[in-house]
Order: structure tokens, then C-alpha cells, then sequence
């Protein structure tokens, strides 16, 4: 029995890190309906729609992070493809790519000091302006015809005391951008399986500590809360666990520097321009609903695409997870076994997440039944189907991206900035005409529109880049072990 649960595991291509990874996301298809029910129970639909709200503003702070994480990743996987990790925790092999690795490090965590102070006052002054508006715009849009209900509902919607909540939120979205070098670092030091385990526990005591505060009654605090103890336990477990590893990037690097001019900057402007786009395709969608639809309709759109995500973010865990490998193969120009791992970890994926999205919408009704409230707090069925057939046809666009991206660069910039516009142009009017189900429908449709050409420039880029790298330097050894 045990051999063939192991032949399975082997066939689905659950290692640690996938299965930590993966541990930590379907924990959450368990905590995440526990949450739901406690929000049910202690908090106002109002109040629903200020959390996903939050969320969606709070991730602004992509204007100034510019998807530089994933840069960090893709060059330190090259560079430690000549090192391996001591019983000390620190890094030795080659010493230029050690000093290479300690002076991407020190670039890496400077910019995002900055750029955590920028993201304070930004996004602080910003999203406080924006819900100040929104308030104001709820009110208005009752219109004169019910003076009685307008005022009511100015009564209900200043009763929502927001501020010392969403500062909470955005003070601590401006630490957790100031250690994100340390995360990409390590998992570009292929410690994907040890960070996903960390995640994994971490999950489970923020999501202990959130259903604590929604049951003391915290109210709109309780994202807050959550997201104060998670930086805490993160900020915790580095300094406990890598203290030796993080220390050697206050080394001078000796041997050998990355250029940002030269190696970052050209791959980087590229990638930031996409993942600034981004947030017009995946994020924007909250605050369009919150200021259009108003905080009830936001607040099921929200939790729709909440469990719809997750699903997709358990199913990218397969191909998330092998990206340190993909560099590492890269770098030493193996691509037979480039080839397999991609082409096996793509399909693990999608078949994962067409099971996981039709389980979702099947068990919707089901849940009806036995809990009445739930789907009255969901978007209807149909927003759920558009939801989550765009999520279907994004994994497969992001799993190309992620090979292409392991070369460091990044050719689907063009495509992004499309996607964004395109996801604006959709949404916008749609939700004018039809609200949240209009809003689903442009989200889909801006994803799909662009699969296609996506499709293209990987066939096409994929040659390109690998035979720029079968005319660079001798492929680096594969020697470094993971721990």
C-alpha cells in the first residue's frame, strides 16, 4: 500500500516543497470556510466588503515593488548553482558567485528599504483618501428620491470605523516589503521546500490568531491583527533560523558585483512594467466593486475570487516551487530535463485546478442547503464560473512565463500591458451595466484575449533564448545540494 501511495506521489510530482506549498494552501480550503462562518457570524456585510477592500488597495505597493522578488529569485538561482549551504547555514563554492550573491543581496535590500517608506506614506495617504471617497460616494449614490434611507445609511457607513484599521494594515504592508529580499533570496538559494514548511505552520497560527479576534469581537481589526502577528512570526523566524545566511550580505562583496545596469535593469524595467500591469488585471477589480457596486457587492465579489484564487494558488504550487530548478537548469544548459520538469509540472497543475474549480462550483449549491447564509455572501453562481475559467486559462500563461522568466528576461511585458488595458476596458463598462457579474465577465475576457499570442512568444522566445545561452560561456555544474 505504501509503495503505491509513494508511486502516486512520485507521479503527481509532490516533492516537499510542492508539498509544503501545497500543505499551506489546502490548509486554508479548511480554515478558509471555518473563517468564513466566523465573518458570518460576527461581522456586518459592510465590514465584509471593507476587508477585501483593504486587500485590494494594500496592493498598490506593486507600483513600487515592480516585481523585483522575482527577479532576485531567478538571478540567485544562477549564482548558486556553483554554491551549496554549510551546516552553519551560510553559503560557500565559487567565490565570485558568492560575492555575486552577497552583492545582489545588499542591492536587493537597500531598494526595498526605500521603497517601504515610500509605500508608508503612498499607500497610507492614498487608500485613506480613497475609502474617505468611497464613504461619501455610498451616500450620494442612494440618491435624493429616499432622504429617510440616505441618511440611515450615512449613519451605518460612518458607523464603520476604518482608519486605525486600514494604518494598522498599511504599516505593516510596509515592513513585510522591507524583508521580502530575504524570502526570494532563500528560495532562490533552492530553499523552496524549508520557506514553504515556514508558510506552512505560519498559515496555521495566522489564521488561529485571526478566528481568535473575530470571536473577541475585533471587528474590521481582525485583518489587522492578523497581518501584525504574521510580520512578527516572519520577522521572528528569519532572524532564529538564518541569522548566519542573512549576515554574510553585510559582507562586501569581493570577487565579483551583479551590474544594475547591465544584468538587473534590463530584465527588470521590463518585468516591473508587467507586474505593474498586473495589478490592473488581478487586483484593481475589489476597489472597482467597492466604489461602483458598493461595500455588500465587493464583499462577495471579494470572497468569490478569495477561494477562487486559492484554488489556482494551490494548483501554481507545482511550477511556483521547481522555479530555483528551472534557473539551475538553465544555467547549465540541460534542457531535456528543462523540458520534462516544465512539461510535467504544467500539466500536474492545470489538472489540479480544472478539478479544484469544478469541485468549487459544484459544491456551491450543496453548501446552500446545509448553510443558507454562505452562498447570500458569495457572488451567484455565474460570476463564479467566469471566475474561475479565466484562473484556468491564466495558469497556463503563467507557467510559460515562468520558463521564459528563468532565462532573466521578460518578453511578455508587451502582452501585460495589453492584458491591463484591456481588463479596464472590459470591467468599467461592464460593471456599469451589469455590476459584479459584468465586472467577472470583462476580468475573463481580458485573460483570454490575449492566451493566443501568449502562446506565440513562448514557441518563439523559448528557441531564441536557449540558443543565446547554447553560444554563452560552459554551463556551471549542478553540484548544490538542497537541505
Amino acid at each position: 500500500m505504501l509503495k503505491h501511495l509513494h508511486q502516486f506521489r512520485r507521479w503527481a510530482g509532490v516533492d516537499r516543497a510542492v508539498f509544503f506549498s501545497n500543505a499551506a494552501q489546502m490548509t486554508r480550503l479548511v480554515t478558509g470556510p471555518i473563517t468564513m462562518a466566523l465573518v458570518l457570524r460576527y461581522l456586518t456585510p459592510e465590514i465584509q466588503g471593507y476587508f477585501y477592500a483593504f486587500a485590494g488597495v494594500a496592493a498598490m505597493q506593486i507600483f513600487l515593488e515592480m516585481g523585483f522578488s522575482q527577479n532576485i529569485l531567478q538571478f540567485a538561482s544562477h549564482e548558486f548553482a556553483r554554491l551549496r549551504f554549510t551546516p552553519a547555514q551560510t553559503v560557500e563554492g565559487d567565490p565570485v558567485a558568492k560575492s555575486r550573491l552577497i552583492s545582489l543581496g545588499r542591492l536587493a535590500f537597500g531598494y526595498y528599504a526605500v521603497a517601504a517608506v515610500i509605500v508608508l506614506f503612498a499607500i497610507g495617504i492614498g487608500g485613506h483618501v480613497f475609502f474617505t471617497i468611497s464613504d461619501h460616494h455610498a451616500v450620494a449614490r442612494l440618491g435624493a428620491a429616499a432622504v429617510e434611507n440616505a441618511a440611515l445609511a450615512a449613519k451605518s457607513h460612518h458607523a464603520v470605523a476604518w482608519q486605525g484599521a486600514w494604518w494598522m494594515i498599511a504599516v505593516t504592508a510596509a515592513l513585510s516589503l522591507a524583508i521580502n529580499p530575504a524570502w526570494s533570496l532563500l528560495n532562490g538559494c533552492n530553499q523552496v521546500a524549508v520557506v514553504a514548511k515556514f508558510s506552512f505552520w505560519a498559515s496555521l497560527a495566522s489564521f488561529a490568531v485571526n478566528a481568535v479576534a473575530l470571536i473577541a469581537g475585533a471587528g474590521i481589526y481582525a485583518s489587522a491583527i492578523g497581518s501584525v502577528f504574521s510580520l512578527l512570526l516572519s520577522v521572528g523566524y528569519l532572524a532564529l533560523r538564518w541569522k548566519p545566511f542573512l549576515a554574510q550580505f553585510l559582507e562586501h562583496p569581493r570577487h565579483g558585483q551583479v551590474s544594475w545596469a547591465r544584468e538587473i535593469w534590463p530584465f527588470q524595467w521590463r518585468i516591473a512594467v508587467s507586474w505593474m500591469s498586473g495589478y490592473f488585471i488581478f487586483d484593481i477589480i475589489n476597489p472597482i466593486a467597492f466604489y461602483f457596486c458598493g461595500p455588500v457587492a465587493a464583499g462577495q465579489l471579494g470572497m468569490s475570487l478569495q477561494l477562487v484564487r486559492m484554488i489556482y494558488n494551490v494548483a501554481m504550487a507545482w511550477i511556483y516551487t521547481k522555479a530555483p530548478r528551472f534557473g539551475m537548469l538553465i544555467a547549465a544548459k540541460a534542457w531535456q530535463e528543462m523540458d520534462s520538469l516544465w512539461r510535467r509540472s504544467t500539466i500536474q497543475a492545470f489538472i489540479f485546478c480544472l478539478l479544484g474549480m469544478v469541485s468549487f462550483l459544484v459544491a456551491i449549491p450543496f453548501i446552500g442547503h446545509l448553510l443558507p447564509r454562505v452562498p447570500a455572501r458569495l457572488a451567484p453562481f455565474g460570476v463564479n464560473a467566469w471566475l474561475a475559467g479565466a484562473m484556468l486559462v491564466q495558469l497556463l500563461t503563467s507557467s510559460m512565463a515562468m520558463e521564459l522568466r528563468a532565462h532573466k528576461r521578460e518578453p511578455y511585458m508587451w502582452l501585460s500591458v495589453a492584458n491591463a488595458i484591456l481588463s479596464v476596458g472590459f470591467i468599467l463598462p461592464l460593471t456599469h451595466y451589469w455590476g459584479i457579474y459584468g465586472e467577472a465577465v470583462g476580468y475573463a475576457l481580458a485573460i483570454w484575449a490575449l492566451f493566443i499570442p501568449a502562446v506565440k512568444v513562448y514557441l518563439a522566445k523559448r528557441l531564441e533564448y536557449r540558443n543565446i545561452n547554447n553560444h554563452a560561456v560552459d554551463p556551471q555544474p549542478l553540484d548544490s545540494p538542497m537541505i
